[in-house]
């Protein structure tokens, strides 16, 4: 063990059981800091928050830890960048016990394999759980005043290597146990960052409402919502992010905002697809919507038949321009073709926008036949479960068009026949109808910079098992997203913009919303974290210092 570290775990050791007085320290030393961190902490929580009992616990806690808590981040200023996680893990574990997980802890290897991709499987200094908004503004302060690298983890669903994971050099704080859940008078969905879309739509699904949220079941809200969100039906009400009505803020500094369109206005549009370049969000305030019977089926088809089931797709796409109840995606793999038909009602005669998939001679059979259901039955349905394995994705936009649907699907097939043991590389097109960029405008505009026309989201992403198939699979995704954009220029299909929640971190996100929306996330990241801690301490992600 590193001679400072002995020491302070030595110290430690003996300063746990110091006697306090009124809940500060017995010795005059602690005067001679530079810093106070527990009063500093004391002072976030009682300045930020109402009295209530998960602060008044915590406030315990650092009062009666308050000698130990300053002692350890004393030394922790003055140690060098690689060593100051370990002293924020000290700390934590004196003002949340029994919640952080170091390597040595029972809890720690499903902490760090939690993620959905094992490309993800990182470990850290220490897990941190936490449990609320208190506990989120007092983690802040104990990272900021060590300065330690930090990565804030919710449905762990991101699978870039970094972004809800970190490595041992810093510390990951676990947002699982903000999970409460409410439904308002006024039909807002009150929603912590633990929860995830499954369990929001079993929520609302007795009321006969829904939200406007992911399409798996066990997908967090905060990573969807910050990125913009793809939904089932996307041209009824927008995107994910534009029925956000309020977000209760963690800010670096540790205070606690409210940012809607009355308050903090600017930091609201801000949050709708600018990611975690501003805080760390607490509570999303969501509105509800009364879609809740939607008519829906997956079909097989024989991925051989591409040319014709693409052109079906771009028939579906014409029809969603003037009937917003059309919902679609086209998942594409080596081995077959999967076409989401969806309807926001239970019509009686299947929609005609379907007739082009109907009457293909490629069609296998249904992997979920023609239902009437709800929102919540639907994410079940396609909840096949997640398996362990490695993941890359890729984001590209596109306007529509046939000729060039067939440029990419054969440039995959060329990719298929890569050396790629182990892997699977698929892509999957999501529609956006002018309607969805118009609804996200009508309820108040988001960061994302989207053009008012018809347009496919490519979701290129690679699965493997093996190590020795990285190199060889990270080659092959970047290939087909590329392709994808410069197939799209050479036809004058080319969109800029891409989607967050599908991109790699070979990408850079922000800069396709274009310069407008990010000199605005740039002021706005200025304002509310002047200091910039959540790019210099946060671990990685979609950030405004990559640009």
């Amino acid at each position: 063990m590193a001679p400072i570290l002995l020491a302070l775990s030595l110290l430690l050791q003996f300063l746990v059981i110091l006697p306090t007085i009124s809940g500060w320290p017995v010795s005059d030393a602690a005067d001679t800091f530079d810093f106070l961190l527990s009063r500093d902490l004391i002072s976030a929580i009682q300045g930020s928050l109402k009295s209530t009992a998960a602060a008044s616990v915590l406030r315990q806690q650092i009062n009666k830890y308050s000698r130990a808590i300053d002692e350890v981040a004393g030394l922790g200023s003055d140690l060098p960048v690689s060593k100051r996680a370990a002293a924020a893990c000290k700390i934590a574990d004196l003002i949340f016990p029994g919640r952080v997980f170091a390597a040595n802890d029972p809890e720690y290897q499903s902490e760090e394999d939690f993620n959905w991709s094992q490309t993800c499987w990182l470990p850290a200094a220490c897990f941190i759980q936490l449990r609320t908004t208190a506990d989120v503004a007092a983690a802040l302060k104990v990272i900021r005043h060590v300065g330690t690298k930090f990565a804030v983890r919710s449905g762990g669903h991101n699978p870039n290597s970094g972004f809800g994971s970190i490595g041992d050099s810093g510390v990951l704080l676990d947002l699982h146990g903000l999970d409460t859940l409410s439904l308002s008078d006024d039909g807002i969905l009150h929603a912590g960052p633990g929860i995830t879309w499954g369990k929001a739509y079993d929520f609302l699904d007795p009321h006969g409402i829904t939200v406007i949220g992911g399409r798996h079941y066990t997908v967090g809200l905060p990573g969807f919502l910050l990125g913009g969100g793809m939904t089932f039906f996307p041209n009824l009400y927008g995107l994910g992010t534009d029925s956000v009505k309020s977000y209760e803020v963690v800010l670096a500094n540790s205070t606690i905002i409210d940012a809607n369109a009355h308050e903090n206005a600017d930091l609201w549009r801000a949050l709708k697809g600018g990611g975690s370049n501003f805080g760390i969000v607490t509570r999303f305030d969501i509105e509800t919507h009364p879609l809740h019977n939607v008519q829906y089926s997956l079909n097989l088809y024989d991925p051989s038949d591409y040319v014709n089931i693409l052109y079906a797709t771009t028939q579906v796409q014409k029809a969603m321009e003037t009937d917003s109840n059309i919902g679609f995606f086209l998942n594409v793999n080596p081995t077959v073709i999967i076409a989401g038909l969806l309807y926001a009602d239970w019509p009686t005669v299947p929609p005609s926008a379907f007739n082009a998939f109907d009457s293909l001679k490629s069609f296998w059979g249904p992997f979920i036949p023609t239902t009437n259901g709800t929102i919540a039955t639907l994410t079940s349905a396609i909840n096949i479960g997640d398996f362990p394995a490695k993941r890359e994705p890729y984001a590209a936009s596109t306007k529509v068009d046939h000729a060039l649907y067939v440029d990419v699907h054969e440039r995959y097939l060329e990719l298929l026949k890569t050396d790629m043991p182990s892997a699977n590389l698929s892509y999957t097109i999501q529609p956006v109808a002018k309607a969805a960029v118009q609804a996200g405008e009508y309820r108040g505009g988001n960061s994302l910079g989207l053009e008012k026309v018809s347009q496919s989201w490519w979701a290129p992403l690679v699965e493997w098992f093996d190590d020795s198939t990285d190199i060889a699979a990270h080659k092959a995704l970047n290939d087909l997203g590329n392709s994808v954009q410069s197939f799209a220029q050479k036809r004058g299909k080319a969109l800029n913009y891409q989607f967050m929640n599908d991109g790699s971190y070979t990408q850079k996100i922000l800069d396709s919303y274009g310069t407008r929306q990010v000199d605005t996330l740039k002021k706005v990241a200025k304002k509310y974290d002047p200091t910039g801690v959540f790019q210099t301490l946060q671990n990685d992600g979609f950030l405004l210092r990559r640009l």
